[in-house]
C-alpha cells in the first residue's frame, strides 16, 4: 500500500511520544508467555523463540520492525522499541522472513518521507507463527483481518494478539486508509478514535472504552490519497474463556459538515482462552 509523502505534523509528534512509552509496555509485554489452556498453543517471548529447537513450528509475540525498502527490507520481532524516532528494534531480536507487511494492521511508517530513514514498525505486540530455522522465524500465520470500505475510504480491523488469553494485556488495530484521488476529513466527537465490543447470544459481555475517559474536543484529520491512519489499542483483558462475537468501531464519521458518514462496524467471532 502506498504511504502518503507527507505526514500531519500533530500526528507525527503523537507517534513519536507513543514510540516512547511503549518501550517499557512492550518489554514488560514479552517477559512471560501465554499457556492457553485448551489447546491453541503457548505463545513464545522472543527469548523462547530463539532458544526453540530447529524446524518447530511456534507461535511467537513481538513489536515488528521492518528498515529499509523494497528488496533491501529487512524485518525484525523486538521484545521492545528503542527511545528514537523513528523507532528502532531493541532487546531480544527475531529475524523474520515470508512476512507481508501489507497482512498486518495498524502500522506505522515512515516511507516516503525524504528526511527520514525508511522504517515501519508496530507500536503493539503482535503474534506472528511459523518454523523456527537457524535463528530465523518463517512466517506462516499472521492475525485475522476483516475489512470494509465506504466510499473511498476503507477500514481494516485486526485482533494483533490473537490467541486471545483472559488475564493478559492484549492489543486491537485498526488502520483507515484514503483509496481515492482526493482528501478525506475524518471527524472525532471526542479524544475517543476506536472501540471494542464482544457479546455473547446478544449479551454485552466487554467494551475497551467502558472504564476510560476521554477529551471532549472535536478534533478532524484529513487523510490524503493514499494515506493511512493507524489506531492502537490495549487493555488488560479480564474476559472469561469462550467464544464471542466481536464489534470493531472507528468512531470518527468522514466527510464535510453537514454530509458526513459513520465509518462502517467490522464484525468477527473470536475465541478467550
Amino acid at each position: 500500500m502506498k504511504r502518503h509523502q507527507g505526514v500531519n505534523r500533530y500526528f507525527l509528534a503523537v507517534a513519536t511520544i507513543l514510540s516512547v512509552l511503549l518501550v517499557i509496555s512492550l518489554s514488560l509485554a514479552g517477559c512471560g508467555s501465554d499457556e492457553p489452556s485448551n489447546g491453541a498453543g503457548a505463545v513464545l517471548t522472543i527469548e523462547q523463540a530463539l532458544a526453540s529447537e530447529p524446524g518447530e513450528t511456534i507461535k511467537v509475540s513481538g513489536a515488528i520492525v521492518a528498515t529499509g525498502s523494497g528488496a533491501d527490507r529487512e524485518i525484525v520481532l523486538a521484545s521492545a522499541l528503542m527511545e528514537s524516532y523513528p523507532p528502532q528494534a531493541g532487546g531480544a531480536i527475531l529475524p523474520v522472513t515470508g512476512l507481508d507487511l501489507e497482512s498486518l494492521v495498524g502500522l506505522s511508517s515512515t516511507e516516503g518521507q525524504p528526511d527520514l530513514a525508511p522504517v515501519t514498525w508496530s507500536d503493539y505486540q503482535v503474534v506472528l507463527g511459523g518454523v523456527i530455522k537457524d535463528g530465523v522465524l518463517e512466517v506462516q500465520s499472521t492475525p485475522q483481518v476483516v475489512e470494509a470500505t465506504s466510499g473511498d475510504v476503507q477500514v481494516r480491523f485486526s485482533p494483533v494478539t490473537e490467541p486471545l488469553t483472559a488475564g493478559t494485556t492484549v492489543w486491537w488495530a485498526f488502520d483507515v486508509q484514503n483509496n481515492g484521488s482526493e482528501p478525506v476529513i475524518l471527524t472525532f466527537s471526542s479524544g475517543q478514535r476506536a472501540d471494542i465490543v464482544l457479546s455473547q447470544d446478544g449479551e454485552e459481555k466487554y467494551r475497551w472504552s467502558a472504564d476510560k475517559a476521554f477529551t471532549e474536543a472535536i478534533e478532524t484529520f484529513t487523510g490524503a490519497p493514499g494515506q493511512i491512519f493507524p489506531i492502537v489499542l490495549n487493555d488488560e483483558f479480564g474476559v472469561a474463556p469462550g467464544d464471542y462475537d466481536l464489534v470493531a468501531t472507528v468512531t470518527a464519521t468522514v466527510g464535510p459538515e453537514g454530509t458526513a458518514q459513520p465509518l462502517p462496524e467490522l464484525t468477527m467471532t473470536v475465541t478467550v482462552y
